[in-house]
């Protein structure tokens, strides 16, 4: 198989992987418990870390402080901050650290599908590999009105965005940014 064989098939995978998770997703009428077993059970069976297990782990940081949610270096993907987006409790988060994982652009945007962000003032994505595409999704969410820190350093970003981002009115209150 050629490597651009290889590239295509991993892409037909990936694409195959979100329309069951849709499928999941509407079929459990989006009961988290049965999600979290439908997909450890078909999906993700061999991956090492269960989606179940995650979420026992950010209810517990929850637990401990609901306004302050640190997931840092979990090696944590789209799919995980697509859960996330959605986990009960992430509306009361008003420091959202989440530097060090590989959410990409698609895990931003799947974070960023939330209408749970409203009371972030502090977020962290440092080293996640986010691209130009992902600022372009983040520029327009206007899901965070409130925020009022983001650390962006250590991903692949033009120098352009810092600027963007100060001058949006979708953060008005948007007093520190580091971007570089």
């Amino acid at each position: 198989m050629s490597s651009e064989e290889l590239n295509q098939d991993e892409l037909n995978q990936d694409e195959l992987n979100k329309e069951n998770l849709l499928n999941i997703f509407y079929s459990t009428k989006g009961n988290i418990d049965d999600i979290n077993a439908a997909i450890d059970a078909n999906l993700f069976g061999t991956r090492t870390r269960s989606l179940t297990l995650f979420e026992k782990f950010v209810r517990a940081r929850l637990m401990l402080n609901p306004k302050v949610l640190r997931l840092v270096n979990l090696d944590l993907t789209w799919f995980e901050a697509a859960f996330l987006s959605q986990y009960p409790g992430l509306e009361n988060v008003e420091d959202l650290d989440l530097r060090k994982n590989q959410l990409g652009d698609e895990g931003l945007d799947a974070l960023l599908s939330s209408d749970k962000l409203g009371n972030i003032r502090k977020l962290d994505l440092r080293n996640n590999q986010i691209t130009r595409k992902g600022m372009g999704i983040l520029a327009g969410s206007g899901k965070m009105v409130k925020l009022e820190s983001l650390d962006l350093r250590s991903n692949r970003l033009g120098k352009a965005w810092e600027n963007k981002l100060k001058s949006s009115v979708m953060f008005p209150n948007l007093s520190s940014l580091k971007t570089a």
